[in-house]
């Protein structure tokens, strides 16, 4: 990716990844010395590929995680996007689980998957397909774009689109000059869009 990388934290979520490698969702269930069970979605990007009869724990390398008890897949056109919010997130240390097993796992290749949203943002999220436009500006921001969706069929999301377009389009003169102007005006928009029913969010792919 090229200029504005700061942008980027405004909308994605907390993950990032290399230019090459391998990204894999597992849904882990997780027993405790005590009994207690915990089920929940760990995201991983590694250079390393994961077979199934790897052990978790010794492939994964590393003892503290994060989990997500609860996620909501949407498709937009090709894309399978996963969305959660906060409440659903919590730290764990491996270490104090004797037993992790893998009930399933994707690999969704190296793109952006999980989406971590504020909880007005979550509650948009529907069940069905949104309608959903994107912005693409290959100056701005290489093999990234800005997704606009809603599950409201009576908004426009057109006119929204070509006003953010515009927007970039307008420094394209030098994006790093205008570093600090870009960044409030899309968390504005991004505020303004949410009191419409709209979800802004920030997708990349690797280059």
């Amino acid at each position: 990716m090229k200029k504005i990388v700061l942008i980027l934290f405004l909308f994605i979520s907390c993950y990032s990844f290399a230019d090459a490698g391998y990204a894999y969702r597992f849904h882990l269930n997780l027993v405790s010395e005590k009994g207690d069970t915990l089920n929940g979605y760990y995201y991983l990007y590694t250079e390393n590929e994961f077979r199934r009869n790897n052990d978790f724990k010794d492939f994964l390398g590393k003892d503290i995680i994060t989990l997500y008890s609860s996620i909501s897949t949407i498709s937009i056109g090709n894309l399978a996007l996963d969305f959660t919010k906060t409440d659903f997130k919590k730290t764990i240390n491996l270490s104090d689980y004797w037993k992790v097993s893998i009930n399933d796992y994707l690999d969704f290749g190296v793109t952006d998957r999980i989406f971590e949203l504020t909880d007005a943002e979550y509650d948009l999220i529907k069940i069905n397909q949104p309608n959903s436009v994107g912005i693409y500006n290959e100056n701005y921001a290489e093999n990234c774009r800005t997704i606009l969706m809603t599950w409201n069929n009576d908004t426009e999301l057109l006119n929204h689109r070509n006003d953010i377009s515009e927007k970039i389009k307008s420094f394209e003169d030098d994006f790093t000059k205008h570093d600090d102007e870009l960044s409030n005006y899309f968390k504005e928009k991004k505020e303004s869009l949410l009191n419409k029913g709209i979800l802004l969010i920030f997708h990349c792919d690797a280059l």
